[in-house]
């Protein structure tokens, strides 16, 4: 069996081991993550390393090389999906498109292909604390497994891509609002689907057979049972409001600052309920706080 060398964009984490260098210097810029029974080892490239990241936010910037070992030729596309979902989780953790632009198999042969690929590295308010490797590997290795049961289902894939283009730089804040509120749609319809409520007629219904507008579950009523299912409780009246006002006329009457702060709120509903849905238990970020505070899960 050969090594799979893969190339990895926009991941701003900081290293958990350290590489000693031939001129005596050293960096901690490596992350071993055990998933799937394998280990991919990420190496971030210097500039990552030595936090030089800022003049490449809001580009396609190559930062990582991930070696995974022992790998026969069945594997390989395995393997990269297996990496792929990796790469997802990341993008979660950062709120930085994490994605895989291509590979070399065996490593080292020039043999593999290059992907076109697509997102840019950010560094706004991540959900984990990227910079500290103990916890990128934490949060990866505990979430990966729940990740793989739910990706397809839930559509996890879509709803960590609309959380890093809502966080793309310079991003208009209703349109943020805009993505946030899609990302909730999205969320309680996959939910809805994944309890088994009946469909019909473009509606979510209490029965089978509804005989009455009463029958039908509400935005509200879903979401409520959504966050309900994993031990959140939330008022929503607001951000339901500024949501149907904002869907309806395409722009709202409430001054930025405050369309931000309710972004913040809704933000940190979407955070903790993902990490809830993933089985997390640790520290995370709160985005209201400028990702300056931590909670505990």
């Amino acid at each position: 069996m050969a090594d799979l060398r893969a190339y990895v964009a926009n991941c701003l984490m900081a290293g958990h081991t350290i590489t000693h260098h031939s001129d005596t210097s050293w960096s901690r810029n490596v992350v071993e993550f055990k998933c799937a029974e394998k280990t991919f080892i990420f190496t971030q490239h210097d500039y990552i390393v030595k936090n030089q990241q800022n003049k490449f936010i809001g580009t396609f910037a190559e930062t990582s090389e991930v070696l995974v070992k022992d790998v026969s030729a069945n594997e390989v596309n395995t393997t990269l999906e297996e990496l792929d979902r990796i790469c997802w989780l990341l993008s979660f953790a950062g709120l930085s498109r994490v994605v895989r632009y291509g590979h070399d198999y065996p490593d080292g042969s020039n043999c593999g292909a290059r992907n076109a690929a697509f997102g840019t590295a950010e560094y706004f308010r991540p959900s984990i604390e990227i910079k500290d490797g103990e916890t990128i590997k934490s949060f990866v290795e505990q979430t990966y497994p729940s990740y793989v049961k739910l990706e397809k289902t839930r559509k996890l894939n879509v709803v960590f891509d609309y959380l890093t283009q809502a966080e793309r730089y310079n991003q208009p804040t209703e349109l943020r609002l805009i993505i946030a509120f899609t990302i909730l749609e999205n969320l309680k319809e996959t939910f809805a689907q994944s309890k088994s409520i009946p469909y019909i007629k473009h509606h979510f219904c209490k029965r089978p057979k509804p005989e009455k507008g009463s029958d039908k579950y509400s935005f509200n009523e879903l979401l409520h049972m959504m966050f309900q299912d994993i031990g959140m409780e939330n008022n929503l009246k607001e951000i339901i409001e500024l949501r149907n006002e904002i869907i309806h006329s395409g722009v709202s009457g409430k001054p930025a600052d405050a369309q931000f702060v309710m972004y913040e709120k809704i933000h940190d509903i979407i955070r903790e309920y993902i990490l809830r849905l993933l089985n997390y238990h640790g520290n995370y970020l709160i985005y209201s706080s400028g990702s300056n505070t931590t909670a505990t899960l």
